[in-house]
């Protein structure tokens, strides 16, 4: 042991001294240098970051560098902030980032985005409606289609509100990405903060006058209608995530990642999509391609609320809880049918 501990330090020495006979006496920076970039865009959209999380040295110097899109008049842009519009293709892309300074080994940041084209043409995987509701508030239109006792939106409420009072948030803040995923929003913002139970009684909340935010009892009715047996709200649907769940793509390319136990059938034309959540207020996004989550309703007795939530590894259709106000997931609006 005390041979290999020898020629162990050896090694580091004669490597220490290679080092400073290159001449290199640089350090390592302290921190991490990082940035927000959207996860999924669509084509065209204007993106905005900067560059942060070096402690020392306090004034690194920044580049950066892409060679698949065009973000300057070069691929490479000095600058600790960037502008510029995604490319009008679909397709993945990458960007990277470079802090540096003279006496500091470099850091750096690669992310990758997914750029997708919302026209009608480049979206398949999706099932189609009985009919179309176009919302008055906004002119959006909404497939609809009859489960049971109720009608449901089979697309994710996308209405941002009025004015000033802004309901919701597209993922990562991408404008545009919610004509295709809906938005997010909170409990207290899909609800108006106001519970409900029966069939059909939920509030209207940010839905369209004369829908409704889907009750405990309204899941419970969906489940009956697509699957013939009962279910308990609060227990785990098997198979429903595989029957209720799309298999979206864009120009061709599947979002959903493989999963031999999902296949996404949708055979029941709910078309539910990894749309993904936020959470910490909207302050951080995350499991968009991997997770569709949608409200209930009912808040329970002691103060949580629950969503109903489709993972791409599993063919089910589970539940959990949360908080009514700093959690974001994505709303389907239903109304008893008359």
């Amino acid at each position: 042991m005390r041979t290999v501990a020898a020629l162990a330090f050896l090694f580091l020495a004669a490597a220490a001294c290679k080092k400073d006979d290159d001449g290199d006496e640089r350090e390592n920076m302290s921190g991490s240098v990082n940035f927000d970039f959207p996860t999924y865009a669509v084509a065209g959209q204007r993106v905005e970051t900067y560059a942060s999380g070096v402690r020392v040295p306090a004034d690194p110097e920044y580049m950066w560098v892409s060679h698949d899109m065009e973000i300057g008049p070069t691929d490479t842009v000095y600058s600790q902030s960037i502008a510029f519009n995604l490319p009008e293709e679909a397709g993945e892309y990458s960007i990277s980032v470079f802090a540096m300074s003279p006496e500091y080994y470099s850091l750096t940041k690669t992310a990758d985005v997914h750029v997708i084209s919302v026209e009608d043409k480049d979206i398949s995987g999706t099932g189609r409606a009985d009919e179309v509701f176009e919302d008055p508030r906004d002119g959006e239109s909404y497939d609809v289609v009859s489960y049971g006792s109720l009608q449901w939106f089979t697309q994710n409420l996308r209405y941002s509100g009025t004015g000033a009072d802004t309901l919701g948030r597209a993922y990562d803040n991408s404008d545009g990405l919610d004509m295709v995923f809906g938005r997010l929003y909170t409990w207290n913002e899909a609800t108006g903060g106001v519970s409900g139970s029966g069939l059909g009684g939920g509030p209207q909340g940010a839905c369209p006058d004369g829908w409704s935010v889907p009750t405990v009892e309204d899941w419970e009715d969906l489940a009956y209608a697509v699957s013939g047996v009962e279910a308990d709200f609060y227990s785990v649907w098997d198979s429903l995530g595989n029957l209720m769940s799309a298999p979206i793509a864009f120009s061709g390319n599947t979002m959903w990642p493989y999963s031999p136990d999902n296949v996404h059938a949708n055979t029941t034309r709910w078309n539910g999509l990894p749309a993904g959540n936020a959470r910490d207020s909207y302050g951080y996004y995350e499991n968009i391609a991997e997770y569709g989550m949608w409200w209930a309703a009912s808040e329970l007795e002691n103060g949580m609320v629950p969503y109903r939530f489709i993972y791409y590894d599993a063919p089910t259709f589970d539940v959990y809880y949360t908080d009514r106000d700093s959690y974001a997931v994505s709303v389907r609006c239903v109304r008893v049918i008359e």
